[in-house]
């Protein structure tokens, strides 16, 4: 801000933050106060409410697209569609039709690699329409390019916060959650006025706080990370300081979980290799497998960060459960599903 006219809009004398204090206390009791994530080991994170910033952290090819749309799944399943409430979800690289196929996926259990090809047997068509309709009904939109665009719409920040506007003004939906895939994709052409490619990213996570403080989302964005930091270390656990380009990733992001597959550091480890030891009564080893993937809460604020949970990723079904239960999982979903 630079209208001195307006400076008195930033001062606050002490019964006013008092007041203010106790009305967020009671917005608290009234609202929810954090989405869950509805993914194994992570119900202690909650910074999924309004107006915060999330950041979801990750190498190439290591689950930043299919943990944010799974949980942008499990979000939609617990806000008010028939009051307006939506969800939004921003992609820059894949097109709708992908994150379609993950969705209508997980609803039908037909595994996402014969979905895209097409290959639907005959006693499966009747799910694939129950999905579709299902998928339908999720108060998620997409916003990004279509298979059927001819090219990606690059978008900038400023295209953003229009499309919010039109969801917002225009359609009347009240946005409770913004996913945004990912930070390195979001053109940069309405931040040229900083020359240096790391200011432009800097003042692109101003305009996600400000755009998350105006709408009041619960907001995710993804982050590649530095490659001379992965390459530095065999335990390749994203750290918050590893965001590719920007400082103000770390100082922006009020929450943020990293994601790391230890199969895909190929010059490290293989598959069967321990991990980690198993360590008292309820405790249990880790072992490297297709399956496992790390998730570390790097940061909340006002509560607990640091805890590292193993799961298990199960691709073609686009699901996060519990580390070592995918192979009991997909065997009970053939089985249950008449696909075996």
């Amino acid at each position: 801000m630079s209208d001195a006219s307006r400076i008195d809009e930033l001062i606050y004398d002490p019964p006013l933050i008092s007041t203010r204090t106790i009305a967020s206390i009671e917005d608290a009791k009234n609202d929810p106060t954090s989405l869950s994530l509805g993914v194994y080991g992570l119900d202690g994170y909650v910074m999924a409410r309004k107006s915060k910033v999330n950041g979801i952290l990750a190498d190439t090819s290591q689950g930043k697209t299919s943990f944010m749309t799974a949980v942008a799944r499990n979000f939609a399943s617990q806000i008010d569609a028939d009051n307006g409430e939506i969800g939004v979800y921003i992609t820059w690289e894949d097109n709708i039709e992908d994150f379609g196929l993950s969705d209508i996926a997980n609803f039908s259990k037909i595994p996402l690699a014969s979905l895209y090809h097409g290959d639907v047997k005959e006693h499966q068509f009747n799910r694939l329409i129950s999905a579709a309709a299902a998928r339908a009904k999720m108060p998620v939109w997409l916003i990004g390019h279509s298979e059927k665009s001819g090219a990606r719409a690059r978008m900038t920040m400023t295209d953003v916060w229009a499309a919010l506007e039109n969801l917002k003004a225009k359609q009347g939906r009240k946005i409770r959650f913004v996913m945004m895939d990912y930070l390195q994709r979001i053109n940069r052409d309405d931040q040229r006025g900083e020359r240096e490619a790391r200011l432009q990213y800097s003042a692109v996570m101003d305009s996600v706080k400000d755009m998350t403080l105006a709408y009041q989302p619960a907001t995710f964005i993804g982050t590649q990370v530095k490659r001379d930091k992965v390459e530095s270390t065999k335990w390749r656990q994203p750290q918050i300081h590893w965001a590719m380009e920007t400082a103000n990733f770390e100082h922006t992001c009020d929450g943020a979980i990293s994601l790391w597959m230890p199969v895909k550091t190929k010059e490290h480890y293989k598959v069967g290799d321990c991990l980690q030891e198993k360590r008292g009564v309820d405790a249990e080893a880790v072992f490297v497998s297709d399956e496992l993937i790390f998730a570390e809460v790097l940061k909340q604020k006002k509560s607990k960060s640091g805890k590292l949970i193993a799961l298990d990723f199960v691709p073609e079904y686009n699901e996060f459960m519990r580390y070592g239960e995918a192979q009991q999982y997909r065997e009970n979903t053939k089985k249950d599903y008449g696909d075996a």
